[in-house]
């Protein structure tokens, strides 16, 4: 049985498939069919849960256009909006043939657009079409976007840091703001900006100088590595090439 909640199969791991659709015997079908092909997979029934979702950990996203006040289309918009899950390919699904709905979900960062009701085989064939033309796949299948900023290997899929010789204890939440810098190399952010990116909206009490604390925290981890990340008066943090 579904809920707001994720549910997920017992092999879940690296690189999983999220599905995303009200219509529980969809979900359950796609469930099955994609696990069946060696895919991990997790479902949600409600777009909005799903984009406050670890969503990071996903290789790639189904999402059902929906007839809702928050979208498919709306979770398509926030995980492209955002620098840590924008590199994540996001296929809708819809009963709606309209060229103005197809052209507005491409405009929108839709890597595929399928039309409901589908074929179970074509649909599996064109998410390894996805999957094949995302570069963040290794040869041997395993999701592996890694950054390397410095001596760093920022790990997006597993969350992990690495320097040249050991693996660096980062919070949660100073990941995401190593991270949100690695990505955008060359690019300032605003205190504000990283706040409204990296903490999510029910944790956010306007203090955004508990930015410039987990920075602090950041650097003094990363030790001889922290002069990665610069901070210039009236622009922010960034990492610079």
């Amino acid at each position: 049985m579904m809920s707001n909640g994720i549910t997920s199969s017992s092999n879940d791991g690296i690189g999983s498939i999220l599905v995303v659709d009200e219509e529980e015997h969809i979900s359950s079908l796609l469930k099955y069919n994609l696990e069946n092909e060696g895919y991990c997979v997790e479902t949600m029934n409600d777009a909005a849960a799903a984009s406050h979702a670890d969503l990071p950990k996903f290789r790639i996203i189904l999402a059902d256009a929906m007839n809702r006040a928050f979208t498919g289309r709306d979770l398509l918009k926030a995980v492209k909006a955002n620098p840590l899950t924008a590199h994540i390919p996001v296929i809708i699904l819809s009963y709606s043939d309209s060229e103005d709905d197809i052209i507005a979900a491409f405009n929108d960062g839709a890597d595929d657009y399928i039309l409901k009701p589908f074929s179970l085989r074509e649909l599996i064939a064109r998410v390894r079409s996805v999957l094949r033309r995302n570069p963040i796949v290794a040869a041997g299948g395993a999701h592996t976007a890694i950054i390397k900023a410095g001596n760093l290997d920022i790990d997006l899929s597993t969350r992990t840091v690495r320097t040249l010789t050991s693996p660096l204890p980062l919070t949660k939440t100073e990941f995401a703001i190593l991270a949100l810098l690695a990505k955008n190399k060359n690019t300032f952010f605003s205190r504000r900006q990283i706040y409204h990116e990296v903490w999510a909206e029910g944790e956010r009490n306007d203090n955004d100088r508990i930015v410039d604390t987990n920075i602090s925290r950041l650097r003094k981890k990363l030790g001889d590595d922290s002069s990665i990340i610069i901070n210039k008066s009236g622009l922010g943090y960034a990492i610079q090439d």
